[in-house]
């Protein structure tokens, strides 16, 4: 497994990750939904409500403007997409690239345990899949209030993601969290991989809600399965 590679579309980055079967990636700053579109010309791209859930829907059951937080494909020929701007994408496949999908991974997302519903949803398969942790904020850079620690406090890992800064306020690593959930889950260490991208420390690179507030750009993650063609643009 390899991370996704720096490439130009009409004057515009985004990284990609393409070998038989499978395409995923991510897009920079300047890149929008339009633009998306055109790079997948004629595939239909299947874009969720988000809403910080635990809801998973595989491509059967996607309609537009479903609220989930998750997509399973689980034929070739559509484009899942999550957008994010702080929160961690986790893109995942099996070994023979015909199921594969991106969760939306918040705070409240991991709290909840989107990664857990999508283990159980994977089930006796779950040893085949790898997983890729996207672009989101550090936990160096990602401050939050003590109340954070108190919803936490059942998960195996709270005493682990956690630093406090000062009285009142903590530092949260949403990707060490994650992490080890998966690994509990009996993930082998090697079936995990971490591009290990700061969107907070990524200015002009990836957007960031911390770091810049509401300005609405999102970057777009995205999954292919193909059936041996030519995928993207």
């Amino acid at each position: 497994m390899t991370d996704p590679v720096a490439r130009s579309f009409a004057g515009k980055r985004l990284f990609v990750h393409e070998e038989q079967n499978l395409l995923f990636g991510y897009t920079s700053i300047d890149f929008g939904a339009r633009d998306l579109k055109r790079f997948f010309p004629s595939l239909p791209l299947l874009f969720l409500k988000q809403v910080h859930s635990q809801r998973i829907l595989s491509d059967g059951e996607w309609l537009a403007g479903s609220e989930a937080d998750g997509l399973l494909l689980e034929r070739p020929g559509a484009v899942a997409v999550i957008q994010t701007a702080d929160c961690l994408p986790l893109f995942f496949w099996d070994k023979r690239r015909r199921r594969g999908g991106i969760l939306h991974v918040g705070w409240r997302g991991l709290q909840q345990g989107i990664e857990e519903r999508l283990v159980a949803r994977l089930g006796k398969e779950l040893g085949e899949f790898f997983f890729f942790l996207g672009p989101a904020i550090d936990g160096n850079c990602y401050e939050v209030g003590e109340e954070l620690v108190a919803l936490f406090a059942k998960k195996a890992y709270a005493n682990r993601i956690f630093s406090q800064v000062r009285p009142g306020k903590y530092r949260l690593d949403i990707k060490s969290g994650l992490k080890q959930s998966l690994a509990s889950a009996g993930i082998a260490a090697e079936r995990i991989r971490d591009c290990k991208i700061c969107t907070h420390c990524s200015t002009g690179l990836f957007p960031s809600y911390r770091r810049d507030g509401g300005t609405g750009r999102r970057i777009f993650n995205f999954l292919l399965l193909s059936d041996g063609g030519r995928t993207g643009a």
